[in-house]
């Protein structure tokens, strides 16, 4: 008889196969052998069981714990994912770092947090409740703790204890952490909020067109861009960064990652934001926090095409006095078809008609200084007004012509450029 043993090492698992040639008179070799290799997947079986039970002993400041979860919660909690390893977090203790992650197909996320490590290990939640209940703890020091071999996670704060189901922690997906990539450079937490928080409103919430669910990030030069469209309106957002990039960056971010990126970054105090570009996702780093979101596929249009540059009518009117006369016409207009209001710019003030087939019709008036040409126009209420809600300056300018898109800016910031497209009314 031949023995032939092979060790074979997969996916951070240890196997082991035997293969043997046998003559007929090799029977009680042949039991001897497989009893042999029953005891070696025993022993190996019985060493994974070891690496799953890791004790676990973690003392935090309730702060601290809530900054963790509430980093990684909505990911961890994606009610999308139907696989039960993709939800949930991992918290993560070793070499004096104490680490919560939550990972899905979109988004990673992983975040450090302060804190004292009396057994280092891991544990892994899917608890939907963890969230709730740790910050209504009474007391402000925190006791993690998870046995030996003991598959329930002790969460202690005062006289409250909480028991939770935990998972094999081979069973997350870690979020990998990528220096590297095509593209990279640096900025503000409180830059990159402002641009994101200006677009992303405006993108479409059409499946059927992938590419415009998400806001366009444009690097080239020393010039940072946000565009965002659903194609009945427009938002950019420019931002001018510290130093040039080596290579240009373009990529089209979903807008609920984009959303939860915003969430997260500071604004307070203003952290440096690291971005890499690594294949098909996006690498954004600040202080303790790393999020690796996916990116949508397809080319994103030629965005600087839709915006006009040739006016007729050129008005500039208060920005309150404008929001408020379009809310007083949108009470009406918003139940009726589409949210129309009307237009009329003309003798240096603005009027506004709105109409409902059975409520009524609504007409209010709004000074304002006009160059050019008057204007007879329609556009949807609700447009205007998330338009008008991203503007800051006192005064607004609006620039059109009959039946063109109107492009809509501060007075005194030209970095934000909003367009909105007309309604056909007649």
């Amino acid at each position: 008889m031949t023995i032939c043993p092979h060790v074979i090492h997969s996916c951070g698992q240890l196997k082991i196969a035997v293969f043997f040639h046998l003559s007929t008179n090799s029977q009680p070799l042949l039991l001897r052998l497989l009893f042999f290799n029953s005891h070696l997947i025993n022993l190996f079986s019985a060493e994974k069981r070891r690496k799953e039970d890791t004790p676990l002993r973690l003392k935090l400041k309730k702060e601290d714990l809530n900054k963790g979860l509430q980093a990684v919660q909505k990911v961890a909690q994606n009610k999308s994912n139907n696989i039960s390893s993709e939800n949930g977090l991992l918290i993560k203790a070793l070499h004096g770092i104490i680490e919560f992650q939550a990972n899905d197909y979109d988004m990673g996320i992983k975040i450090t947090v302060p804190g004292i490590i009396e057994e280092g290990g891991e544990a892994f939640i899917t608890n939907p409740y963890l969230m709730e209940l740790t910050r209504r703890l009474p007391s402000n020091e925190i006791e993690i703790i998870k046995e030996d071999a003991d598959t329930q996670l002790l969460i202690k704060g005062g006289k409250l204890k909480f028991e939770c189901l935990t998972m094999n922690p081979d069973d997350f997906t870690e979020v990998e952490i990528v220096e590297n990539g095509y593209a990279s450079f640096t900025t503000t937490s409180v830059v990159m909020k402002d641009l994101i928080d200006n677009t992303s409103y405006a993108c479409a919430t059409d499946v059927a067109r992938p590419i415009f669910m998400g806001t366009f990030l444009d690097v080239q030069g020393d010039q940072m861009t946000m565009v965002a469209t659903d194609t009945h309106r427009l938002a950019l957002k420019t931002a001018t960064l510290d130093a040039p990039v080596d290579n240009p960056l373009q990529a089209v971010i979903p807008s609920r990652l984009l959303s939860e990126i915003s969430r997260q970054l500071p604004t307070d105090i203003p952290e440096t934001v690291e971005i890499t570009a690594v294949r098909n996702y996006l690498a954004v780093q600040f202080g303790n926090v790393y999020i690796r979101t996916r990116l949508i596929e397809g080319e994103f249009p030629n965005y600087r095409r839709v915006i006009p540059n040739d006016f007729k009518c050129i008005v500039t009117v208060d920005r309150a006095e404008f929001t408020g006369a379009v809310e007083r016409a949108s009470i009406v207009a918003k139940d009726a078809q589409y949210n129309v209001i009307n237009f009329i710019v003309a003798d240096d003030q603005i009027k506004l008609m709105s109409q409902h087939p059975d409520y009524g019709t609504v007409e209010d008036y709004v000074p304002c200084h006009l160059e050019g040409q008057g204007l007879d126009i329609s556009f949807n209420g609700k447009f205007i007004l998330d338009i008008l809600k991203h503007c800051h300056d006192s005064e607004v300018i609006l620039k059109s012509k009959e039946n063109s898109p109107m492009l809509v800016q501060d007075k005194e910031d030209t970095s934000c450029v909003f367009v909105v497209t007309p309604m056909r009314t007649k």
